[in-house]
C-alpha cells in the first residue's frame, strides 16, 4: 500500500465555478480516511481528482513521493470502486471480477489464483458462476470491491458505496469493510455523506462544507473537540442543540430560556466574552434529567436502551438523549441540566470553537 499528499488541490469548472478550495492531506500507509460532508461540498471532487477521472485546476498530488498531478487515470495504480457498483451484466462474477486482469493480459493462472483469494476474502466463492442481477446489493458490492482487490492497487477509493444499501444491510457492509481493511492493510480513501459510516469507518476524518476542509482529525477529535459550528453539527446524531446565550459579569451565561452559573474553569476560558453573545453547544447525550433548568416534553423517541426526548425550555427547542425507556407524556414538565465537561463555546461572529488556545 501507499501513502498520498494533497496539496493545495483546487478544482475550477467552466465560467469560474470553484468546487474545491486549497484542499491539504496527508494519507498516510495503510490508512482508513473518509472524506465527509453534505452534498455538493465537494468531497466526490476531491475523490475524482485523486482518481484522474477529473483535472486539477492547480495543487499537486503525490503518491508515494511521486508528482502524480498530471498523470493518466491509468498509470496512477489507483482502484475505484463506485456507488452504483458498475458490474457487467452479462459477465459472471468470476468474469467480473477478473476482467481487469483479462484486459491486461495477465496469466489465467494468476488470474484465477487472485481471483479464489479475493472470493474467499469476501466471502463469494459460492457465487462466481452467478450473473450480477441474480445477487443482492450487499453481494453486488462485494463484486465490486473483489474487483478492486485483485488488481493489488496502491489505494483504493470508494465512492459512496453503500448508499443504495437499505439500513440493516449498511451496517453490516460497515463491519466488513473494517475486517477486509484490517486483512489487506489497505490505504482506504472513503466519501460519504453519511457521518455514522465516517465516525465507524475512519482512521481519520476529514469534514468538508462548500468546497472547503473545516477539520482534520479522528473521529473522537471531530466528535469531543469541533473546531467550528459546522463540525459541531454535522458530527454526531442527533446534532448538538445550540443556544445564543450573553455571558455575564457574575458568571453567568444567561438567555430568555435560562440562566446557568459556569464553572470557575468555563469563566476563565469565556472572559474576553463578558457582555457578549456566544453560541453555546451541548450534545443531546451530554443532558441529564437532574438540573435547575425547566423542560416541557413534547414527545418521546423510545430507542430501546435510550430515548431523544424533545421539547422545549421556556421557547427554545432541544433533544436530549437519556440512557433509558422514558414515559414522559407530552406538556410533562422534568428538570434538565448539562454535564459540564462536554459543554461547547463557539464565537458568533467567526463560528470558531472558543478554547484554551483561543485565549493564549
Amino acid at each position: 500500500m501507499s501513502s498520498l499528499n494533497l496539496i493545495n488541490l483546487n478544482k475550477i469548472y467552466d465560467h469560474n465555478v470553484q468546487a474545491v478550495y486549497d484542499f491539504n492531506l496527508d494519507v498516510n500507509d495503510g490508512e482508513f480516511v473518509v472524506l465527509v460532508g453534505p452534498s455538493g461540498c465537494g468531497k466526490s471532487t476531491t475523490l475524482r481528482m485523486i482518481a484522474g477521472l477529473e483535472d486539477i485546476t492547480s495543487g499537486q498530488l503525490i503518491i508515494d513521493g511521486k508528482d502524480v498531478t498530471k498523470m493518466p487515470p491509468k498509470d496512477r495504480d489507483i482502484a475505484m470502486v463506485f456507488q452504483n457498483y458498475a458490474l457487467y451484466a452479462h459477465m459472471t462474477v468470476y468474469e467480473n471480477m477478473a476482467f481487469s486482469l483479462t484486459l491486461r493480459k495477465e496469466n489465467s493462472d494468476l488470474i484465477h489464483t487472485k481471483v479464489m483469494a479475493a472470493a474467499e476474502i469476501l466471502g463469494l466463492t459460492n457465487q462466481l458462476n452467478k450473473k450480477p442481477k441474480q445477487l443482492s446489493g450487499g453481494q453486488r458490492q462485494r463484486v465490486a470491491i473483489g474487483r478492486a482487490i485483485i488488481r493489488n492497487p496502491k489505494v483504493f477509493l470508494f465512492d459512496e458505496p453503500l448508499s443504495n444499501l437499505d439500513a440493516k444491510l449498511r451496517n453490516s457492509m460497515r463491519r466488513e469493510l473494517l475486517l477486509l481493511h484490517k486483512k489487506l492493510n489497505a490505504t482506504i480513501i472513503y466519501v460519504t455523506h453519511d457521518q455514522t459510516e465516517a465516525l465507524t469507518l475512519a482512521d481519520k476524518i476529514v469534514c468538508m462544507s462548500m468546497g472547503y476542509v473545516q477539520q482534520v482529525g479522528t473521529p473522537l477529535e471531530l466528535y469531543e473537540h469541533p473546531k467550528n459550528l459546522f463540525v459541531a453539527g454535522f458530527i454526531g446524531l442527533p446534532s448538538m442543540n445550540f443556544i445564543d446565550v450573553q455571558i455575564t459579569e457574575d458568571g453567568k451565561m444567561v438567555c430568555p430560556s435560562f440562566e446557568y452559573q459556569l464553572s470557575a474553569d468555563h469563566q476563565r476560558l469565556l472572559k474576553d466574552y463578558v457582555g457578549k453573545t456566544v453560541v453555546f453547544g451541548i450534545r443531546p447525550e451530554d443532558i441529564v434529567e437532574d438540573g435547575d433548568i425547566d423542560f416541557k416534553v413534547k414527545i418521546n423517541e423510545n430507542l430501546g436502551q435510550s430515548t431523544l426526548v424533545h421539547g422545549l425550555a421556556k421557547e427554545k427547542k432541544l433533544v436530549c438523549k437519556f440512557k433509558r425507556w422514558c414515559a414522559y407524556k407530552q406538556n410533562d414538565m422534568i428538570k434538565i441540566g448539562f454535564v459540564e465537561e462536554k459543554m461547547h463555546f463557539f464565537d458568533k461572529e467567526t463560528t470558531n470553537a472558543i478554547t484554551e488556545a483561543h485565549n493564549e
